[in-house]
């Protein structure tokens, strides 16, 4: 089964969405406004690793950055 992680690119509000072979399994988003980006980027990736933890994702993407 494909379980994917589909990640919007941002540094303080991300969203997600979690598909098991193509169909919608759960979606949101995450907001961390830490001053310090470091500490955002440790609470993103927190989240990131719990996502892939508890949905057991085999596959992750990432939305183009728009410039």
């Amino acid at each position: 089964m494909r379980k994917l992680l589909a990640l919007d690119q941002s540094s303080k509000t991300s969203g997600y969405a979690v598909f098991y072979d193509n169909k919608l399994i759960t979606y949101g988003h995450f907001t961390y406004d830490d001053d310090d980006l470091g500490i955002r980027l440790y609470k993103i990736r927190n989240k990131v690793n719990q996502l892939i933890q508890t949905h057991d994702i085999n596959e992750v993407v990432f939305e183009d950055i728009q410039l």
